[in-house]
């Protein structure tokens, strides 16, 4: 009797074990989906979307629906492009993720110098050539820190806190709140997948936030 009721001790120990393990494994196969599903909602191409249409909604920065329409198609249309582009141009597949970076700042830097080119053309207004501005150069500094310094400050905290911080400059300070919820959830996302140090997060931030409230301060 007494050796069944040990079997039955060590049967119950190692069937609790079993069931622990797999709940850690369900809670973490659902955390590495929640900071993926976050890490695609926060690329600068989707939160550019967001912010654009916010602003244009809100007025004051667009004059017309061409402006808007323009703004979409060259700082989300196009840089979304090197997603599929990736798995089909043989230098950047080859590459794998890196490969998909790269050729996704490309693009998206693309975007930018076309932006500048219709800014001159269509003569747009002061707050639109801002916003403009801080992604061409956000997006010259991400390139210049990865590529020359080999340092790879987050283009995805870059591409959220700019835009933060324009739309706390153009629609007051309560869209600070979900700026800095969006940021704690992108730093998590990012911290769990272990695509940045905390290092390269901030760094990332404050280039967009720098350039932005720099240019802010001369055209505005």
């Amino acid at each position: 009797m007494q050796t069944q009721s040990s079997q039955n001790q060590n049967y119950d120990v190692y069937a609790g074990a079993i069931r622990l393990r797999r709940a850690i494994r369900r809670r973490r196969k659902c955390a590495d989906i929640l900071a993926k599903t976050i890490r695609v909602l926060t690329t600068a191409p989707i939160l550019s979307l967001v912010l654009f249409t916010l602003l244009f909604f809100t007025g004051g920065v667009f004059t017309t629906p061409t402006e808007f329409a323009v703004t979409i198609v060259l700082f989300t249309l196009l840089p979304l492009t090197a997603y599929p582009l990736q798995k089909i141009l043989p230098a950047f597949r080859s590459r794998g993720r890196d490969g998909q970076r790269t050729l996704a700042m490309i693009m998206a830097n693309v975007g930018y110098l076309l932006s500048m080119v219709y800014a001159m053309s269509a003569g747009v207004g002061s707050s639109l050539l801002t916003l403009y501005l801080t992604y061409l150069f956000s997006g010259a500094a991400l390139l210049i820190i990865n590529k020359a310094f080999g340092f790879h400050a987050s283009g995805h905290a870059c591409g959220l806190c700019g835009p933060a911080a324009a739309m706390v400059y153009f629609t007051g300070w309560p869209s600070l709140i979900v700026g800095a919820v969006l940021f704690g959830l992108c730093l998590w996302g990012s911290l769990h997948m272990g695509r940045h140090t905390i290092p390269q997060f901030f760094a990332g931030s404050a280039i967009s936030i720098v350039i932005f409230l720099s240019l802010a301060a001369v055209l505005l």
